[in-house]
């Protein structure tokens, strides 16, 4: 993965920091078409070594149903070390916590998930992350 690269889907923004962060602002609504597109970014950017996904929701207004479930259904677990959301509201924590729920009872893995307000905040989360992570056995 090159040091920067970014990707315009829709109102959304994403871009990848090295050596291991993708970022991504949700602007608006995710449509289904949204949701394919940012699932490939998922694949591309983990597909090589797990990423950190900061996702910032502060500006998100909406998720279709069908992406969520796209989303759900089709995303992979080997492509993150951590999903940590900025500014996620009482229902997007709610939904991001329903995924994992439903990962669980269906015997799929869940991807754990922290909720924090700032850019700041999901950088010492990654920090303290990275050094449990590179620690363990």
């Amino acid at each position: 993965m090159p040091q920067r690269r970014e990707w315009s889907i829709g109102t959304h923004h994403a871009w990848f920091e090295s050596p291991d962060v993708l970022w991504m602002k949700i602007r608006g609504a995710t449509s289904l078409e949204d949701a394919i597109a940012i699932l490939e970014v998922y694949r591309e950017a983990g597909s090589q070594h797990p990423v950190f996904l900061v996702t910032d929701l502060s500006e998100a207004t909406s998720v279709d149903l069908k992406a969520r479930d796209h989303i759900s259904w089709n995303v992979r677990l080997e492509w993150f070390r951590g999903v940590i959301y900025i500014g996620a509201g009482l229902m997007q924590r709610a939904v991001a916590s329903s995924m994992t729920f439903l990962h669980s009872v269906t015997g799929r893995p869940a991807i754990v998930q922290h909720f924090v307000s700032t850019e700041n905040e999901a950088r010492a989360l990654i920090a303290k992350e990275r050094s449990l992570l590179d620690n363990s056995p």
